[in-house]
């Protein structure tokens, strides 16, 4: 299953995707597209309540460009993948001066997610 949670901006998608996490009794790995550390204490701050949030059990992967290596790596059927976020993901990489990494992860991403199996969120 793979399912995008859309909203506003701190409408409450990262909650909403954590506790269908916590419901779905699957091994979860958060994916987490944010950079942290650039000269953002806005986005600093907003990490860090996010790791508080976390359960110590989670795997955490850190993708903010190759989000679909990473998906592909870990999706499983016994896996629920929480990718947050992709607005995130798509700024990290139009960030670029160069478009051709855009260009070339958003076909990396719509390529793979028709393969994927488990619950992406």
């Amino acid at each position: 299953m793979i399912e995008l949670v859309l909203g506003g901006t701190r409408s409450g998608k990262s909650q909403y995707a954590e506790a269908m996490a916590l419901h779905s009794g699957l091994s979860v790995t958060y994916i987490a597209t944010a950079r942290a550390g650039v000269d953002d204490t806005e986005m600093d701050a907003r990490i860090a309540r996010h790791r508080e949030r976390r359960p110590a059990d989670w795997q955490v992967v850190e993708a903010p460009r190759d989000l679909a290596t990473s998906l592909e790596g870990l999706a499983s059927p016994r896996h629920f993948l929480l990718v947050d976020c992709l607005t995130l993901w798509l700024t990290n990489l139009l960030d670029e001066e160069n478009p051709l990494p855009w260009q070339r992860e958003r076909a990396a991403l719509l390529s793979v997610l028709p393969k994927l199996s488990g619950s992406i969120v």
